[in-house]
């Protein structure tokens, strides 16, 4: 499976086109459609960094090859009120690291699903992409010990 090609931006402002411009070349990807789904993105970043996985680009040393970035997928249709919808994201997170990780995509939402197999939006989904856009793992919902295991294995792996 492959990682669409879109164009995204950090909520401290920097344009990124994923895959390409993932910040690992193993990243954990947290991919949101619902404003109330944090909690679950917030829950699988906890584990990425129990497990000692940077939990943002800006914790990343040289050396390391996995990190995580949580991407908020949005309609097109509410690209027009970007700059409020993310300076209202960034104006209430206000933590470097997490308007880092936090990269919003403004697209068409059913064809981004479509193309990673997410039948809907109702829940989170875990994956881990490389730079290449290979999705190694994707784990949907709620993280588990299985489902972990499932992303770790992934992280880990060396191609």
């Amino acid at each position: 499976m492959e990682f669409p090609r879109v164009k995204g931006r950090s909520l401290a402002g920097n344009d990124v086109v994923l895959p390409a411009e993932l910040p690992a070349e193993r990243t954990l990807t947290v991919i949101a459609f619902q404003q109330w789904q944090q909690r679950n993105v917030d829950l699988w970043i906890s584990y990425a960094e129990t497990a000692g996985i940077p939990g943002s680009p800006l914790d990343m040393s040289p050396d390391d090859d996995t990190c995580v970035v949580e991407l908020p997928v949005l309609s097109t249709r509410w690209k027009v009120g970007r700059g409020f919808i993310d300076g209202g994201m960034a104006s209430s997170i206000k933590v470097p690291r997490i308007l880092a990780r936090t990269i919003t995509i403004y697209t068409d939402v059913r064809a981004f699903q479509r193309l990673l197999g997410i039948p809907d939006s109702s829940v989170v989904q875990a994956c881990v992409v490389t730079r290449a856009g290979e999705v190694l793992a994707k784990v949907p919902g709620d993280p588990s010990e299985e489902g972990w295991a499932v992303i770790a294995t992934a992280l880990h792996s060396t191609g």
